[in-house]
């Protein structure tokens, strides 16, 4: 067997599988089994240089950005890093919440100032209402982490469920999105970029918010229509925005979103920790392990 695997975690799998031949470089290794790594790595170009490809395993939870269709028809299985981001997206989320809650925008634009103002314009947590779009393993950290502030947490899911823990309601369908939207205080956005989430953040469900109502995305940009989030904003329509992803990255240096003072701007860097690098090359043995055992694998997007 032969697999071609990121230089970073060479070291790891070759003490781990001795049996296995492992290389770094696409060019190294025509006949490659398998192909572990970053999305840049499995372009279709590169791909087609692989005629006995039968797995590739990514280390990032994203694919929205990959050829999933040219993999279907060649039959090779796709596997990608969903879990391994979801505590420190989580904790992040929390921390973009407290930002604005807390009044820490206004407390550090002052402290670079000089300025001594007890700004009393502040509503405790506690008791306010969080929606999160999605339902998925991110979206159940953050709902976990949120429940100990006393919130009442509704969720959004496309297909129908009962319960899900740690959500007091889930809602779906167009009503269930309207509904989460007009009676959130923090709107989290969580889900993946497909056709169907495209844009599905705009103008005509912003409308719907409260004044006081804030934006979380730490999913991908373009599943909030950007310039409908700048009117809201600039408009006072809603009150905050914490936004990890833009539609276009790195954001510009002209982009007004930098300059708001209800906007805090993170460099899509909510889930990345030290930690990572271990729990990566955990599931990269595991799968490996599958593979050879020829077992079901896990994290199978395709």
């Amino acid at each position: 067997m032969k697999i071609i695997i990121h230089k970073k975690y060479y070291d790891i799998v070759k003490e781990t599988f001795p049996q296995i031949e492992f290389y770094t470089e696409i060019d190294q290794c025509p006949q490659a089994d398998a192909l572990i790594g970053e999305p840049s790595e499995f372009t279709t170009e590169k791909l087609e240089k692989l005629p006995n490809l039968r797995w590739i395993q990514s280390f990032r939870a994203g694919y929205d950005n990959l050829d999933l269709e040219y993999m279907k028809k060649r039959n090779i299985t796709f596997c990608n890093g969903r879990d391994i981001y979801s505590v420190p997206i989580a904790e992040d989320v929390v921390c973009k919440i407290l930002m604005h809650n807390t009044n820490a925008l206004i407390f550090l634009k002052n402290q670079r100032e000089h300025k001594w103002d007890p700004y009393q314009k502040r509503i405790e947590f506690e008791g306010q209402t969080v929606g999160i779009i999605g339902t998925g393993s991110i979206a159940t950290e953050i709902a976990k982490r949120l429940q100990g502030f006393g919130v009442k947490i509704i969720g959004y899911k496309r297909t129908p469920v009962a319960t899900i823990p740690y959500f007091d309601e889930v809602h779906s369908g167009k009503k269930g999105l309207e509904y989460l939207m007009s009676n959130s205080d923090y709107v989290i956005v969580t889900v993946d970029l497909n056709k169907e989430t495209y844009h599905m953040i705009n103008k005509d469900n912003l409308k719907l918010m409260k004044e006081t109502a804030s934006i979380i995305n730490i999913a991908r940009g373009s599943i909030i229509n950007q310039e409908d989030l700048k009117e809201a904003l600039k408009n006072k329509k809603i009150s905050y925005a914490g936004l990890d992803v833009f539609e276009v990255e790195p954001l510009p240096e002209d982009d007004e979103l930098w300059d708001m003072e209800n906007v805090y701007i993170t460099p899509h860097a909510s889930g990345i920790v030290k930690n990572n690098k271990e729990r990566i090359a955990r599931m990269v043995i595991s799968n490996i392990q599958r593979f050879i055992d020829n077992e079901k694998l896990a994290n199978v997007v395709i």
